[in-house]
């Protein structure tokens, strides 16, 4: 019987759960709603067994045979938050553990009673048993941690909040204003072994709030029971040294409204406060160390809450007792009652807490108590109150500072002119009613940027989202109006500036928050605002764009946008992050010159925008280039080793040409414009250029016109009239006879076009080569390598007279149908020269090897030797001078020459030698772990 009980007793403690916001006692309450108004059980009711319950109401489970009531079990009916409603849930407890143990040998079980009592005894000791479901669900069940972190030698200290969610910690930590920026954040367990460490850089969002945030994602699972069973600790490397504490759970953390730092000359501490601003009850949880010491019992505090106001002074003090000091940190729990200029000093960060021992009163510790320490973003959609219209949006972003001071964002675009800002809690009820005013003083240019001071019931209406911002037009009282929604800052929030989506004539639109960490990753959260976006799967798209330069139209980009898919959303709400982004696209983002792009396809039909203004790029991220350079030529980022991410882009970036501002596809030719009578093309990303082969004339007095290549017999026609050719894509006029430009074999020889007067066709014809009298076709050659028909070799040629290896190329200056008098790349080659980068250098010359779009990399000298290209790099003279500088268009170093150059000198020397003391510690810290996990 006694392991069927047991069995019963863990389902039913098991089975159900809830939270309780009140302490219960015994006796029961037995009140049932009556079974005729049974039927679907609302959200603010409880069903067991059954039954219905209403909320806070307590009883004894009945199972009915052979089991009977349960006395033994006490549940009831909490109220618990979900999504702004209370609801109602059932909670169990076995008491039977919590009976006092009789005095007699023999006691009895007493009928309708959980406890046994001795024969005659009359009081009931059921009703002396406390039941704190609330707290039991805290300290069992509770996601919230806290630490007191100190250290030996170092005279500030630091505190801690967590909470994990989805394999996810999220940490924030408040400290001591003396000891600077921590540099690491280091997990340790309860062997100080290294579970997880972090650089810590500080990020726009810590500079404007002065709290230490962030998250430790994917928590694996031996460190998740590691956290759970209280056996992890943390610690922090500031320039004063380092200091730890363990994380723990401590009861308030989930209602924790506001924090406090306690620190003193002999301890340290922490400060969790709950208020119910409706009646002013205060509840304290003080967590501290150092002022006491450990095994002491019965030792008498002192607590005072004191705030100075417009010269008037005010406190509240309190009397405890802790019963003994343990190992870990000791802990006080007061309650006590707040007046409304308690409240407001409290809200306004002006409120300091005492604790401080009665027979010691110098080991005091004091704190300012401001809005909880956890990094909390409150963010907003505006949106028309009654009809939507896509000309009138807004957003607004809103956190606590560490000095207790909600800093405000506000950005409005509407036509009409905006009168008025505040936030109010949306009451009908004077009475009721709560404005925050004064947020139209900063407004200038569709921004409004301040800091509000609240006071204690504006702060908890605020965290439990009962507030809403409201713009105010010269039309409309009520034009714009949103929700202030509130969650913890991650890394997509670190950049501390959010992103305003909308569209055209939408009554859809919502607010982005996306940075880039030191992994080059772009962390984003979108969440969005409207009618019909539960059932809606928008596609979300990363897009950038080039530099507009309108003054010079050819110097086109060479891709006008790109896209990247990030992901397909479902709903509201869309997060995660994108790796491998291209550099040229980290690059225009770090100006502002990309969009998140969200399209809904389907019946709610809706296309967002939201330009990146504020993300800022790490250095290691960008190329080393300008991107001013790097827009004509992206492709050259592949050759630098620097090119991540789309392959198939990056090819196809990689076979375009730059050529004089502009660009050209594989295979396409044009007529050069750095020197006359050349011809381009584009040869799988190289340019390719070659004089232009004139055809031969038939005439005896042939002419050139002006600004023509090629001599003709006849003056071209001047109406216009003329050809199109599509094997050059060039204009020919009427009359105009030509060879055709054949990618990527050149100008071919053996053919001649010629455009035709009375009918405008293109007539091609092949040349006809004169037959072979003197030797036989395999013996005859061609008098140059460009040459169209092959001719007999002389017999009286001397061997000794010209090298065969290198032939050179002769031509007769008074025939004008040879007016490309300049050699070739092939006779070039042909006398040893080398082609590099589509340009061809004669033997024996030396350069400094242009790379486009960089220009001359002077640095570099190349020299071609016999068809061989060998580059080599200037070496640099040593320097014997502690501070060197290099000029931007030098390659070597040189000694600082003035007072300037040596200031500048010593800053970059100041933040090298920064940067090499942090990678040694972290080596350091890497060699310590691996040698404790070795004799481990």
């Amino acid at each position: 019987m006694q392991p069927i009980i047991v069995l019963v007793l863990y389902f039913l403690t098991g089975a159900v759960s809830g939270f309780s916001r009140r302490r219960k006692e015994l006796p029961i309450s037995f009140i049932r709603i009556p079974s005729e108004q049974d039927g679907k059980p609302k959200a603010s009711e409880c069903r067991f067994g059954g039954e219905s319950y209403e909320l806070e109401q307590t009883w004894h489970p009945d199972l009915g045979p052979p089991f009977g009531i349960m006395y033994c079990v006490h549940c009831e009916c909490v109220p618990i938050h979900k999504k702004r409603r209370i609801v109602g849930r059932v909670r169990c407890k076995n008491i039977k553990t919590e009976c006092p143990k009789p005095t007699c040998p023999d006691p009895v079980l007493l009928p309708g009673r959980c406890c046994k009592v001795c024969p005659g005894q009359d009081d009931n000791p059921d009703l002396t048993i406390t039941v704190d479901l609330e707290r039991e669900e805290q300290e069992k069940n509770g996601r919230h941690y806290a630490a007191v972190l100190t250290g030996p030698g170092v005279p500030r200290a630091a505190t801690g909040r967590f909470y994990f969610r989805k394999k996810t910690l999220q940490y924030s930590f408040l400290f001591g204003e003396e000891l600077g920026w921590p540099t690491s954040l280091t997990f340790l367990d309860n062997t100080n072994n290294i579970l997880e460490e972090f650089a810590l850089t500080k990020t726009a969002l810590q500079n404007r709030t002065e709290k230490l945030c962030g998250a430790w994602a994917r928590l694996p699972r031996r460190y998740r029971r590691t956290l759970r069973s209280e056996d992890m600790a943390v610690s922090l490397s500031t320039d004063l040294g380092t200091i730890s504490g363990k994380v723990m759970k401590y009861y308030g953390l989930s209602s924790e409204l506001f924090s406090g730092l306690l620190e003193g000359p002999s301890g340290a501490g922490t400060a969790i406060v709950s208020v119910s601003p409706g009646t002013g009850s205060i509840h304290v949880n003080i967590l501290f160390k150092g002022i006491v010491k450990e095994g002491e019992q019965n030792i008498h505090f002192i607590i005072k809450f004191q705030m100075s106001h417009d010269g008037e002074t005010r406190s509240v003090e309190e009397a405890v007792v802790l019963e003994s000091v343990g190992p870990d940190l000791s802990t006080i729990e007061i309650r006590t009652v707040f007046d409304s200029p308690e409240l407001g000093a409290l809200g306004r960060g002006e409120l300091t807490l005492w604790l401080a021992p009665t027979l010691n009163p110098s080991r005091i510790l004091t704190a300012k108590l401001v809005p909880r320490l956890s990094c909390d973003i409150f963010d907003c959609v505006l949106q028309p109150a009654e009809t939507p219209s896509g000309d009138a949006n807004g957003i607004a972003f809103l956190y606590f500072t560490r000095a207790g001071g909600l800093q405000y964002n506000i950005k409005v675009e509407t036509r009409d002119k905006v009168v008025d800002l505040n936030i109010d809690n949306g009451k009908k009820s004077k009475r009721l009613l709560t404005v925050i005013d004064g947020l139209m003083s900063t407004y200038a240019n569709g921004w409004a940027n301040g800091t509000a001071m609240l006071n204690a019931g504006q702060v908890d209406e605020l965290f439990k989202e009962n507030l809403y911002l409201n713009v105010a037009t010269e039309n409309d009282a009520q034009a714009l109006r949103g929700r202030l929604v509130t969650h913890l800052a991650g890394p997509s929030e670190s950049s501390g500036e959010a992103v305003m989506m909308k569209g055209e004539d939408s009554s859809i639109s919502g607010v982005a928050w996306a940075s880039l960490d030191d992994t080059c990753r772009l962390h984003y959260n979108i969440r969005l605002e409207g009618s019909e976006l539960d059932t809606s799967s928008p596609s979300l798209e990363l897009e950038d764009y080039p530099i507009q330069n309108l003054d010079n139209l050819k110097a086109l980009p060479l891709f006008p946008s790109t896209k990247r898919h990030l992901q397909d959303c479902r709903g509201k709400k869309c997060s995660g992050h994108a790796d491998n982004i291209h550099k040229l696209m980290m690059a225009r983002l770090d100006s502002g010159d990309a969009a998140f792009l969200m399209t809904n396809a389907g019946q709610n039909e809706f296309v967002l925008k939201g330009q990146m203004l504020g993300i800022s790029s790490p250095q290691a991220c960008l190329p080393r280039y300008a991107r001013n350079d790097l827009e004509i030529m992206p492709g050259y980022l592949r050759d630098l080793g620097e090119e991540i991410g789309d392959e198939d882009l990056a090819e196809n970036m990689r076979q375009k040409c730059a050529y004089e501002g502009s660009f050209y596809e594989d295979g396409n030719r044009w007529e050069a414009t750095h020197d006359k009578c050349k011809m381009c093309s584009c040869q799988r990303g190289k340019v390719d250029c070659e004089p232009i082969v004139c055809p031969p004339t038939n005439c005896s007095n042939p002419i050139i016109e002006e600004g023509e290549c090629c001599a003709t017999c006849n003056s071209p026609s001047v109406d216009g009239r003329g050809c199109n050719f599509g094997g050059d894509s060039l204009f020919h006029p009427a009359g105009s006879k030509w060879h055709p430009y054949i990618p990527p074999f050149g100008f071919s020889r053996c053919a001649v076009c010629t455009c035709k007067e009375s009918s405008l066709a293109v007539d091609c014809y092949r040349e006809e080569c004169p037959p072979l009298t003197s030797c036989l076709h395999s013996e005859a050659i061609r008098p140059n390598p460009l040459a169209c028909c092959k001719v007999c070799p002389k017999r009286e040629e001397k061997s000794n007279s010209v090298s065969k290896a290198h032939p050179v190329l002769t031509a007769d200056p008074h025939k004008l149908n040879d007016m490309a008098m300049a050699r070739t790349g092939l006779d070039i080659l042909a006398s040893g020269g080398c082609s590099w980068k589509g340009v061809y250098h004669e033997n024996g010359v030396t350069w400094h090897p242009t790379v486009m779009p960089w220009g001359e990399m002077k640095c570099v000298t190349c020299g071609c030797k016999d068809g061989q290209t060998q580059c080599k790099k200037k070496h640099c003279p040593k320097l014997t001078c502690s501070l060197k500088i290099r000029d931007q268009d030098q390659c070597c170093p040189r000694c600082a020459a003035n007072r300037e150059e040596e200031e500048r000198a010593q800053r970059t020397l100041l933040i090298s030698n920064r940067e090499q003391r942090k990678l040694k510690r972290l080596k350091r810290l890497r060699n310590i772990r691996n040698q404790e996990r070795t004799s481990g």
